[in-house]
């Protein structure tokens, strides 16, 4: 399979960091607010596995939306 080849625009690169950082904000207030557990470090556990998840199908979804891709066919 070939892997297209295109460049990111800066208006989609700022749009697609300030979505992440507010997915990544509501993930750690859910976590944090949950509690799902007394321990500490158990809390930054589950909340980086989360986070590591929803970054996975977040960049995946964005993979497939074309806005803001230039294409750079040689």
């Amino acid at each position: 399979m070939k892997p297209d080849n295109f460049k990111e625009t800066r208006h989609r690169s700022f749009i697609k960091a300030a979505a992440w950082r507010g997915i990544a904000t509501l993930n750690s207030f859910m976590v944090l607010v949950l509690n799902f557990s007394d321990k500490p470090l158990r809390n930054a556990l589950i909340m980086n596995l989360t986070g590591f998840a929803l970054y996975f199908f977040y960049e995946r979804l964005c993979n497939k939306i074309s806005w803001g891709k230039i294409n750079e066919s040689r």
